[in-house]
């Protein structure tokens, strides 16, 4: 899919900023996993990851209960 937008020059926004910040977000809304946004934003798995962490965007979300069942599975093998 291609997209065309008008952004103001007054933003003073890079194609290549607005490409990353695109996917920033589609994967901080789970639109897209981190290998896929990466793509998106055109930078390696590794360097997105690094931005995401630059950004505060958490990299993994869980729940409480998430969690709480993550802890109880584990603990099956202690």
């Amino acid at each position: 899919m291609q997209l065309t937008l008008d952004i103001p020059d007054a933003v003073h926004l890079t194609e290549a900023d607005a490409q990353i910040m695109l996917a920033v977000k589609l994967f901080e809304t789970k639109k897209l996993p981190l290998g896929k946004a990466a793509e998106v934003a055109g930078l390696s798995y590794r360097t997105f990851h690094e931005l995401l962490i630059k950004y505060d965007v958490p990299i993994v979300t869980m729940t409480e209960d998430d969690v709480r069942m993550e802890v109880a599975n584990a603990q099956k093998y202690l």
